[in-house]
């Protein structure tokens, strides 16, 4: 299929031009019908259709590991991208004098675990952006010693969409210490190899295309990461409700409770749209798309926040304007929707956005600013 022949699964679009998937995606029409059919089953069949659920969750890891090739034992399915990044900070034994190096650019939910364990004594190393908007590889390393545990970045800022090489970084902390990647703002938009970090967490709201409430942590199954809670689902054989607690081998030991089945549901067909369309080709449209934004405002001299190179971004651009609140309440009284971050406006279109959406997002941004002048 065409890119533009999944824009029917969009019904926003007849509403208005959505340049915002940073901060939340609409749902496809297909992922609203799954979860519509969950509870469908749930109210007319209830605990029978239990089994069925459970099946979901294992495809649903299974689709995952497809996605970022990993192995589906590595996957655990939790609330949000906040709980797999604290999963991993409770986890790891840490002992005072050990450090942490992560970034200025950070969200709060990959920088306030961090701090936390400043309480345990734990030293927390922020390498500090340069002036084009890029984290450097060598910033990265002078920060590592031999007290440095865990490196925890994301792979692409949700201010200005710098994307950081991973495998460059991972080559970096290889043998030296671990590596945590929040990929909130990639995975369902660039391509993501598991092997190049030790921990992943993404929730799946934004690029992923699904419901809230669920989110993907990966684990390499060559790191010891303890579980600092359990529960009933914890356990090997979780069905056998028995007094021995024997942890399952596996990631999903870190999933404690009981699912949420329909967002379950709704992220098992978001991942098959995903695959079946190709991260690869989201990746040459969110490039082209960005081309043409930057092509548009060289003509006026606006300021970019976001690296010119190709390699070193994803789906968010970000513009720098003086009135930048101004500018994205107009823009939404025309239905065109983007984000004011960083003291600038974020665009982050997504695959199903097309050039014409663009040129219209371009054309009314022209207006509002020479208005405002």
């Amino acid at each position: 299929m065409k890119l533009d022949d999944y824009r029917v699964e969009f019904p926003i679009i007849k509403r208005m031009i959505y340049l915002d998937h940073a901060s939340v995606s609409p749902i496809p029409r297909r992922v609203w019908r799954a979860i519509k059919n969950f509870y469908r089953e749930r109210m007319l069949r209830a605990e029978l259709a239990w089994e069925r659920w459970v099946e979901a969750a294992n495809e649903v890891r299974k689709l995952v590991a497809k996605l970022i090739n990993a192995s589906p034992e590595e996957i655990a399915l939790l609330k949000n991208t906040s709980e797999g990044i604290n999963v991993v900070a409770c986890g790891l034994k840490w002992k005072k004098g050990d450090s942490i190096v992560t970034t200025d650019l950070e969200f709060p939910s990959n920088f306030y675990p961090w701090l936390k364990l400043r309480e345990r004594g734990v030293n927390v190393r922020i390498v500090k952006h340069r002036d084009d908007g890029t984290i450097n590889l060598d910033d990265i390393a002078q920060s590592i010693d031999r007290t440095t545990k865990l490196v925890a970045i994301s792979h692409v800022q949700y201010g200005n969409g710098f994307r950081i090489d991973l495998k460059a970084l991972r080559n970096l902390t290889k043998d030296k210490c671990l590596l945590l990647v929040d990929a909130v703002q990639s995975l369902g938009a660039i391509p993501i190899e598991a092997k190049y970090a030790d921990f992943i967490s993404a929730g799946c709201h934004k690029w992923l295309l699904s419901p809230f409430g669920i989110s993907i942590f990966y684990v390499s199954k060559d790191v010891e990461l303890e579980n600092s809670y359990v529960g009933w689902a914890s356990v090997e054989n979780p069905n056998a409700f028995s007094s021995i607690m024997n942890l399952a081998k596996s990631a999903r030991r870190f999933e404690i409770g009981c699912l949420d089945f329909s967002s379950v549901y709704g992220l098992r067909v978001s991942l098959q749209i995903l695959l079946e369309v190709g991260i690869s080709r989201i990746e040459h449209r969110l490039k082209k798309l960005g081309d043409i934004i930057f092509e548009e405002v060289d003509k006026f001299h606006i300021l970019t926040q976001t690296p010119r190179e190709p390699s070193k971004r994803a789906g968010i651009l970000n513009l720098k304007f003086k009135n930048n609140a101004k500018i994205v309440k107009k823009l939404r009284k025309e239905r065109v929707i983007v984000a004011e971050r960083m003291n600038g406006i974020r665009i982050s279109p997504h695959f199903y956005n097309n050039e014409q959406d663009i040129c219209r997002f371009l054309e009314v941004l022209s207006r509002i600013v020479k208005d405002l002048n």
